[in-house]
């Protein structure tokens, strides 16, 4: 294991002056605010929690017991969450599920109550593009191959957990077996295959697929939440109703919250931060005293309020009022983020004092490097560490032209020699003889071109298998790959050396 240096340890440094709470010495602190907050709602959420669990497969007793806890107001909550990718989506989604886990048992020994992890599943997001697709090695390549499922209707208009699954079930599976194919075969892969044939075939939505996933190969003691559910919404109604009331304290809150020193990130400033879901999602915005959409839906302050009265199924949270919304929901004691969620929380925590809260502790997600012994074999062959690899990756050896025309030089003379004793017995000789020659050349510098590419095939397995396409291996590869190369229980293994170590990034070897 080992502990790069990483822009992320600024949560508890450099960004401190942004954060209500610095790190996990504020638990306690953080705590006791929530005892003093109401949240006479968490008996109906933890019954709608216990039936969206269902969907997923069975949870663990102790996780029951938590729940009952949670409902009796005796327990608190650590959130994460991500987009419901196919296949579970890159591997920090995965890390950021094993943070939470290991971050919510360090909790409950040092507050002694119950903290329940809960994976908030962003099924209310509605980019299809970004949850669609997996990417696939390819022979010889440094370059990656983006699978991704066609299309679906409303795809990009209406929220993820809006859309149809079951009619790409057939285009799944063979998105399955061209990832399965481009791996080499081991001895889990016909197990993995059934397994995760068998995950799709059971799920009929996009939230279900994802959250099988994380429960088939991560575990049982963890809360997988969607969101986006009418019962859900009637929850949340008295929140929606507080984003409009004090939308012109929040607007201006957020619009004087960035301050120098602090990460940029595009926040839409204008926005009212609600959807209003009419066939299609439609941001608000507030205008004239008027809340409006593109698509000409005009709103009073009284008349939307209504609207969220009568059908509060029709709205959803977009970036800036998720958070809020979800320290209405649960009684958070943190949130752990990724470095762009970081970015845009630290601008947040002004719109947390509006509504007479403070932020939760934000805590940055773990990350790994995952080494297989051949990785290791490999990166001795080309003489560097793995610390010395990532900082600095080997590139392809190039094919020299000129050199290998000077290797070339006595062939050329050789071929012209041909060429001029063949033309003394007609020129179609000489065109013939030169033809053939300059062909064999070719095939010559290609052949030679052919080995430098296989003296690359190790410079390319260690650049697809630890920074594939220039990138950290957890926003490139899905569970599927790794799996398949380590074994069905890879991520439980991997829990346990998270639980073991204090590190913000893991070097684990397999």
């Amino acid at each position: 294991m080992y502990a790069p240096s990483s822009p992320m340890m600024q949560v508890e440094t450099g960004y401190s002056k942004w954060l209500d709470y610095t790190g996990m010495d504020e638990l306690e602190v953080r705590a006791d605010e929530l005892m003093n907050r109401s949240f006479t709602h968490l008996p109906a959420l933890v019954d709608i929690l216990r039936d969206q669990q269902t969907v997923h497969g069975p949870i663990s007793p102790e996780l029951e017991s938590k729940l009952e806890a949670l409902a009796a107001g005796e327990a608190f909550t650590m959130v994460t969450g991500q987009q419901v990718g196919v296949f579970g989506g890159p591997l920090f989604a995965v890390y950021k599920l094993l943070t939470v886990l290991k971050k919510a048992k360090q909790a409950e020994a040092k507050l002694n109550k119950p903290v329940l992890p809960i994976f908030w599943m962003a099924t209310e997001d509605h980019d299809y593009a970004e949850i669609n697709h997996v990417f696939v090695s390819q022979p010889l390549s440094r370059q990656l191959r983006k699978e991704a499922l066609s299309t679906v209707p409303l795809a990009g208009k209406a929220s993820v957990g809006e859309l149809e699954f079951d009619r790409l079930k057939i285009e799944l599976v063979q998105m399955l077996q061209r990832l399965l194919l481009s791996e080499t075969e081991t001895r889990y892969t016909t197990t993995l295959y059934h397994e995760l044939v068998d995950v799709i075939q059971a799920s009929h939505s996009f939230a279900q697929f994802f959250g099988q996933m994380m429960r088939r190969f991560v575990g049982k003691d963890f809360i997988l939440f969607d969101p986006h559910q009418p019962e859900v919404r009637a929850l949340e109604r008295d929140a929606f109703k507080r984003l409009i009331t004090e939308h012109d304290r929040l607007h201006a809150a957020l619009h004087d919250s960035f301050e120098d020193g602090m990460p940029t990130v595009e926040l839409n400033r204008e926005a009212a931060h609600l959807f209003y879901h009419d066939g299609t999602r439609e941001l608000l915005t507030k205008q004239d005293g008027l809340f409006t959409t593109k698509r000409g839906h005009r709103f009073t302050e009284a008349e939307l309020i209504q609207q969220v009265e009568t059908h509060p199924e029709r709205f959803s949270n977009n970036v800036v009022s998720r958070p809020l919304m979800q320290d209405h929901l649960f009684p958070t004691l943190a949130y752990i983020a990724g470095p762009g969620e970081i970015a845009y929380w630290l601008q947040l925590r002004p719109l947390f004092h509006v509504l007479d809260w403070k932020m939760p502790l934000l805590l940055p997600r773990l990350g790994a490097v995952l080494v297989s012994t051949n990785d290791e074999k490999k990166l001795a062959q080309e003489g560097v560490t793995l610390v010395d690899y990532l900082a600095d990756p080997l590139p392809d050896h190039t094919f020299d032209d000129e050199a290998f025309d000077q290797n070339l030089y006595a062939y050329r003379t050789l071929t012209e020699a041909i060429g001029r004793e063949a033309g003394k017995h007609g020129h179609r000789f000489d065109a013939k003889a030169r033809h053939v020659l300059e062909r064999l050349g070719d095939e010559m510098r290609a052949e030679a071109k052919r080995d430098q590419y296989r003296l690359n095939s190790r410079r390319i397995h260690l650049s697809t298998r630890l920074l594939p396409m220039d990138a950290p291996q957890e926003r490139i590869w899905s569970m599927v790959p790794l799996l398949n190369r380590h074994g069905l229980d890879l991520f439980e293994r991997l829990r346990r050396y998270y639980e073991q170590a204090d590190f913000e990034r893991c070097l684990v070897k397999l």
